[in-house]
């Protein structure tokens, strides 16, 4: 009796699979290899690593701060807003120039809430300082701004809009995989290439080179045998165990705190009056820039004219 206890509570002491398991599962393989689905392994060599992403992309959405209101007339009271965007116009555009916020609204809404991502820059000039009461010129100064806007998982309400995050989160995870799945069929189509060329030579060596050109065909013939066997939808799984065996070392939030003044100079956090602290977070993916990421609202969202969109191009372009 104490053994069948002490196996049943193993199978109670079993935590609850996540409720969006198979949609997750379904979602990873539309977008990474269709065909996995007739696999004798589908879905149970898959479920671990998908259920550890889907965990890392949930406690993402969770923790993302926000929401933060994106009003142009808040700019002169806000100082994150201030220290985020130059100006109206800059906010305006940012928000209403992408495809993302045209497909939102084309669909009938014009308020929401939304995943903002700016990309951070720095850069070192001299400038002047003041200091008890006196003016002192190329002063070694740092200065920050934002760039690079832009919006995703957008919603009409705040939990929607975290929902959407955790699947947009969890795609690009499924973008590393099907990277990784590229990749190997790109090797076996390169390793197969490279066999029939020496099979070729192979063919037309004289005896004295036949064992070197038996041995450069061996070369390519065991990596082709393993990659060729990894790329057969029967064992993609061990791509998808490869690609998300660290789902937490691969993207993660990271807090990135900023002291700045007025005119977006750094400053020290221990200087009282010269500026305001501000609580930023980055989203860090490996291979990827870090970005600056909040949730954020906006309740009036007018995407910009074609006449305008045209004229932003040319700037661009000049």
């Amino acid at each position: 009796m104490a053994l069948f206890s002490a196996i049943l509570s193993r199978f109670r002491a079993r935590p609850a699979a996540d409720p969006l398991l198979d949609e997750a599962l379904a979602r990873a393989a539309n977008r990474v290899a269709p065909r996995v689905r007739h696999t004798r392994g589908w879905p149970r060599r898959y479920r671990q690593p998908i259920a550890a992403a889907l965990a890392q992309a949930r406690s993402i959405a969770d923790a993302m701060p926000g929401p933060v209101t994106l009003d142009p007339e808040r700019l002169t009271r806000d100082p994150l807003m201030h220290t985020l965007f130059p100006s109206a116009d800059a906010m305006r555009e940012a928000l209403c120039s992408s495809a993302e916020i045209r497909q939102y609204v084309a669909g009938g809404e014009r308020s929401g809430y939304m995943l903002l991502s700016l990309r951070r820059e720095r850069k070192r000039v001299l400038g002047v300082e003041e200091t008890d009461g006196m003016l002192h010129r190329d002063v070694p100064q740092e200065v920050v701004w934002f760039s690079d806007a832009r919006v995703a998982a957008l919603a009409p309400t705040l939990e929607q809009a975290r929902n959407n995050l955790l699947w947009w989160l969890f795609d690009r995870f499924l973008e590393r995989v099907a990277v990784g799945v590229a990749r190997v069929r790109a090797q076996r189509d390169h390793l197969t290439r490279e066999k029939e060329l020496a099979l070729a030579r192979l063919r037309t060596a004289s005896a004295a080179d036949k064992p070197a050109a038996r041995r450069a065909l061996d070369d390519i013939l065991r990596p082709l045998g393993e990659v060729t066997r990894c790329s057969e939808d029967e064992n993609l799984a061990e791509i998808f165990a490869a690609v998300l065996s660290h789902p937490q070392d691969c993207l993660f939030l990271r807090s990135a705190g900023l002291c700045v003044d007025d005119m977006n100079i750094i400053r020290p956090g221990d200087e009282p009056g010269r500026g305001h602290c501000l609580n930023l977070v980055e989203l860090h993916e490996r291979y990827v820039e870090p970005r600056t990421v909040m949730l954020a609202y906006c309740a009036d969202i007018r995407p910009l004219s074609q006449r305008l969109r045209l004229e932003q191009a040319q700037r661009l372009l000049v």
